[in-house]
């Protein structure tokens, strides 16, 4: 399978084409941190274990260190990772970092998933490794999550790509909630979907050169991750096609809450705000924090205020 031509962008994301179909992503421009269950000053303990050793994914679950050795029982937080399903994985300092502040604020055992990634494995591969680590959750195959895990409380968030991934999981898992059983969702939160569309709007053609320089990256990203010969009206990109997916109702009668957190400063922000009102004009319990100003990504590996105020805004909410 033969790659677009676009030395630029490749560049731009810092990954270099192969003949075969695949990419090169440039380990200087995406390092990884190890997991620690060792250090005595980290306010949480992480640690990483395989779910699908053929697909080569895995988790990172990160444990509040005050509750090491007690009998608490932890909300259960799955986080997926962003990176316009092309780059990164829970191990990016950024997500690393994100998900440990995130356990610790929280009280919660997050674990961060491994997805496989495109275009080597374009979509729904992704959604497919989150679901199935939705089971590897369920079905109680790691310690901690058997002796801290409260599988009776359980969120599933994303950023960017990875609210995407949520989003499109927790309609599969909505439909499929009596198979998961004990875990139980209480609801969705989408850090700033990575969303797609055919059309630009009119907010967005009207956007400043180095905002629609982004807007170009994230069309090859989608390039690179739809299905072949897709084009971004896909649902996987654009749910809102056709007045979204007769699923949404699953969602609105589980009586699952989903969380939009986004900024006006994001490019993706319109498709962002489209999504919600259709959901909310479906019956869902709908949940927003917009901001005014910012920049895509700024909840999680941008700006650490709004970061806190994020992580405090849900913990008003959840558990």
């Amino acid at each position: 399978m033969s790659l677009p031509n676009a030395p630029e962008l490749y560049a731009a994301l810092h990954i270099t084409p192969n003949l075969n179909g695949t990419v090169t992503r440039l380990s200087e421009h995406y390092p990884t941190v190890p997991p620690s269950t060792t250090d005595p000053t980290s306010p949480t303990l992480s640690k990483d274990i395989p779910v699908n050793p053929d697909n080569n994914t895995w988790v990172r679950i990160f444990l509040p260190s005050e509750f090491l050795n007690s009998d608490a029982k932890l909300p259960i937080l799955i986080y997926i990772h962003g990176g316009g399903f092309v780059v990164a994985s829970p191990d990016f300092p950024p997500f690393h970092e994100f998900c440990s502040e995130a356990a610790h604020r929280l009280g919660a055992m997050v674990i961060s998933v491994k997805y496989r990634l495109a275009p080597e494995h374009r979509l729904p591969a992704a959604y497919d490794d989150v679901l199935e680590a939705l089971t590897w959750v369920k079905d109680g195959k790691d310690d901690w999550v058997n002796k801290y895990g409260d599988l009776s409380s359980c969120v599933l968030m994303g950023e960017s790509a990875g609210g995407n991934i949520t989003y499109h999981v927790g309609l599969k898992a909505a439909v499929q909630s009596n198979d998961f059983k004990p875990l139980v969702i209480k609801g969705l939160v989408l850090i700033q979907p990575f969303l797609g569309r055919l059309n630009r709007t009119k907010p967005e053609t009207q956007l400043e050169n180095d905002v629609v320089r982004q807007l170009e990256l994230c069309d090859f990203m989608w390039e690179l991750s739809l299905p072949v010969g897709m084009d971004q009206d896909h649902e996987y990109s654009n749910p809102c096609r056709d007045g979204g997916s007769r699923l949404v109702d699953r969602v609105r009668d589980l009586g699952w809450w989903v969380m939009f957190v986004s900024c006006d400063g994001d490019p993706l922000f319109d498709r962002c705000v489209e999504l919600a009102k259709l959901l909310e004009n479906k019956g869902v319990s709908v949940r927003r924090m917009f901001s005014e100003g910012g920049q895509h990504g700024m909840f999680v590996g941008g700006d650490r205020v709004k970061r806190l105020e994020f992580l405090d805004y849900l913990k008003g909410v959840w558990p």
